[in-house]
């Protein structure tokens, strides 16, 4: 396809148009992005590469016509990419390996050629510029994939960037998207500028190169402001954010200290003495933490690590079993006995033996109306030895929780290794420790941005001041994998959004104390027994725009890119073929 220089009324997004492209061409444009964006995540994190990675699917996105077999090749980029990024995914269990990690990985692999395919119909058919069109889709793409069927927002792009803390604080206002937002504005027109045959532009009598100049020049300037308004909200430490103290903002307030406990069981299924070794485990280092230590306000155990201790209730709708062995009353008796001697045990851990509130990741089973429910579970025990509180976790994760549409094929649930799937809970809760407020969430929650942010905004419309977040949460399942790293971003990204505290308890690791800026104050080595002692001050901070207002830019994304592709749809396409489907061999 050939459109003369004189005749062209386009913008400048379609500046980049390849006359013909082989099928050999989108696999290594595809490929390269694929493997170069996975090189800027953990383990290699090599940061820079999330500026650069997509440039391939954006020529793609520029070519005029693709050959049939494009969108099967960007499929399988992506499939490439997720495949390499969520390995650690299916260690613990054969189920997760041969069913959950690839069905996740092909699920998310979808978004590559859903991003260029409605990029190139906004592109070619309304001629939105590319550097305007590309990270509208993509964010509106990151935004959709964080909440349907619950939502997975893992390996954002924005997430690429976290170690370098100027460049992620714009998160505070438009949450980990406006970064992956930034990113791929300049990857855009860093693509726009590269020089092809078949150039169409918007101002003709214009030299190519003038126009290139310009594209490298606008890049550059986005990039540096972004950078400057980073230095500006935050230091290069991350220990002053909008010039005050990360950690507290009143001089005269009283910290509280709060153990974090991390031991070391990589999550074994079949495995009989698995409970026993990590409750045991962790007692240890509790002995050794409290010794050292005495004077802590509170100790955190992560997720699920009480073992075979769990918390047992007797619902007021109880209903016997339509197969129960024995007698109703007897039925209840044993639960009932099993609950209590389960709070006697804790008294004696809180009063006795450790002298301080606890913080303990379990496991509770409610007998209710003719069910068994199942809740991830964390407990607050006070000093006199009961729970005062207790937070269910109310996001499961998909394929290690819970399968998508599970209740319509059961059997499933028979290859996982926590059978029926658990129960969500209610809602958020408040830790009060000395007057400091801490909201906890477990396991992946944390990796859920409006499931934090809400039960932050959720608790402080209530009257609740939110002085930090914690997090339990069991990462044996990942084996010491990158996976670790991934969620850690994500624990990093709700400290900014929220600008409150971050405390994360994890088995096996990565535990750590962050600070509002994102900063990782203390953090642990991976699959090692130790332990951390946190210093949390009141701060009595605001809300931030994000708490308060959400996804309100990653919406207007989705939004825009919706009518885009309507309009794109509905206007008659003006080049030939149509770009969605080429019919180049």
């Amino acid at each position: 396809m050939h459109v003369s220089e004189t005749s062209s009324t386009t913008f400048v997004a379609d500046s980049l148009a390849t006359p013909s492209l082989s099928w050999r061409g989108v696999l290594a444009l595809a490929i390269a992005s694929s493997l170069l964006l996975a090189a800027a995540f953990p383990p290699l994190n090599f940061f820079p590469l999330g500026w650069i990675a997509p440039m391939g699917w954006l020529l793609l996105i520029q070519t005029p016509v693709l050959p049939k077999r494009s969108y099967w090749i960007l499929y399988l980029s992506g499939l490439l990419f997720w495949l390499t990024v969520l390995y650690g995914v299916g260690n613990a269990h054969w189920a997760t390996r041969a069913f959950g990690w690839p069905v996740l990985s092909g699920y998310l692999a979808c978004y590559i050629p859903l991003f260029v395919a409605l990029s190139r119909l906004i592109v070619h058919r309304t001629y939105a510029p590319l550097a305007i069109v590309a990270p509208i889709v993509w964010t509106a793409l990151e935004y959709f994939r964080a909440y349907f069927v619950t939502g997975f927002s893992l390996a954002m792009l924005g997430h690429t960037q976290v170690d370098i803390l100027p460049l992620v604080q714009i998160a505070e206002f438009v949450g980990a998207y406006g970064v992956s937002f930034v990113l791929m504005t300049v990857a855009a027109l860093l693509t726009m500028a590269i020089p092809t045959a078949n150039r169409r532009t918007l101002l003709p009598h214009i030299p190519q190169w003038v126009c290139q100049v310009f594209l490298v020049v606008a890049a550059l300037l986005i990039g540096v402001s972004y950078v400057c308004f980073g230095y500006f909200v935050v230091d290069m430490n991350g220990m002053v954010v909008w010039g005050y103290r990360a950690d507290h903002t009143d001089e005269n307030a009283e910290s509280v200290r709060i153990g974090l406990v991390q031991g070391s069981i990589d999550t074994v299924f079949g495995d009989p003495t698995q409970s026993s070794r990590t409750f045991e485990q962790y007692t240890a280092l509790t002995d050794h933490l409290v010794k050292k230590h005495p004077d802590l306000d509170l100790i955190v155990w992560p997720e699920t690590t009480m073992g075979d201790h769990m918390v047992f209730e007797l619902g007021k709708d109880y209903a016997p079993p339509a197969d129960l062995p024995i007698g109703v009353e007897e039925h209840k008796k044993r639960i009932l006995t099993r609950a209590k001697g389960f709070n006697s045990f804790l008294k004696d851990l809180a009063v006795n033996r450790w002298k301080a509130p606890l913080l303990l990741g379990t496991s509770v089973l409610r007998y209710g109306d003719q069910r068994l429910d199942q809740y991830n579970a964390a407990i607050h025990v006070g000093h006199e030895g009961t729970i005062v509180n207790r937070y269910d976790k109310v996001h499961p994760v998909m394929f290690g929780e819970y399968v998508p549409f599970g209740e319509y094929v059961p059997f499933v649930y028979d290859w996982l290794p926590i059978g029926g799937g658990l129960t969500p809970g209610k809602g958020p809760v408040v830790v009060d420790v000395e007057g400091v407020s801490l909201v906890p969430c477990i396991c992946f929650e944390n990796t859920v941005p409006q499931l934090v942010a809400g039960q932050v905004r959720q608790l402080h419309d209530q009257g609740h001041n939110v002085d930090a977040l914690i997090t339990l949460t069991n990462d044996g399942w990942f084996w010491g994998s990158s996976i670790l790293d991934l969620h850690l971003t994500c624990a990093r990204f709700r400290a900014i959004e929220n600008r409150r505290p971050m405390l994360v308890a994890a088995n096996t690791g990565i535990s750590a104390v962050i600070s509002p800026s994102g900063h990782l104050t203390q953090y642990t080595p991976v699959r090692k027994t130790t332990y951390l002692v946190a210093e949390i001050y009141p701060t009595h901070r605001p809300l931030t725009s994000y708490t308060r207002y959400g996804d309100w830019f990653a919406a207007g994304c989705l939004v825009l890119t919706i009518v885009g592709a309507i309009v794109g749809w509905l206007v008659k396409a003006r080049t030939a073929p149509a770009p969605l489907a080429g019919n180049a061999s």
